[in-house]
């Protein structure tokens, strides 16, 4: 296992000179994880790194478009979704796809199609379970305190969503703990610099 590098978000430069520079496990398309903990700041990180990354095409893959709603989020599902639709299409160079879940009406939509990009970036809780490892050459945890968290959410998506987040938090908490998701990492952030 390589040994978890720490770069505070403010060492933007690093992360993405580690991306420019770092192992790449495939040819075509780089793919990294970023994962953490809900509102550690794992969509901003995605959008930094894709707004700076100067090494081509960058496409984005956040989870909540693949989770069939809560109780199913953390599944075989999301690992199949995943490891057949995404990542072994991407690293082969081959356009990727899935169907995007669409939570107002609680399914998912048509099957949306993308074109291998040079970096595939993985955000959201679920992304660096060990069905993706074999194929990411990044794992990026970010750690935050879980009522910090929390309340991010709740200020970004409104508090009506409360229960369910504790609830989520409860799920999170034992998935990263079965995949052992923050011991893997090989890039780790302090989730207090995206305040």
């Amino acid at each position: 296992m390589a040994e978890a590098t720490k770069i505070a978000s403010t060492s933007l430069e690093e992360i993405l000179q580690r991306l420019s520079t770092g192992p790449q496990k495939y040819p075509l398309t780089r793919a990294i994880s970023i994962d953490g903990p809900a509102g550690s700041g794992k969509t901003t990180l995605a959008r930094r790194i894709s707004e700076h990354y100067e090494g081509g095409q960058v496409l984005t893959i956040h989870m909540d478009d693949l989770y069939n709603d809560w109780e199913d989020a953390l599944t075989s599902q999301l690992s199949r979704t995943l490891v057949n639709q995404i990542l072994t299409p991407a690293t082969q160079g081959k356009p990727l796809g899935f169907r995007k879940y669409d939570w107002l009406s609680k399914s998912f939509g048509d099957f949306i199609s993308h074109p291998a990009p040079n970096l595939l970036i993985l955000e959201g809780v679920g992304s660096g379970q060990k069905a993706t490892r074999a194929f990411t050459d990044e794992l990026i945890w970010i750690d935050i305190d879980s009522e910090v968290g929390l309340q991010r959410v709740l200020r970004r998506d409104g508090d009506y969503l409360e229960t369910d987040m504790r609830i989520w938090q409860i799920r999170e908490g034992e998935h990263f703990k079965s995949e052992n998701t923050r011991d893997c990492a090989t890039i780790r952030v302090d989730g207090n610099f995206f305040i």
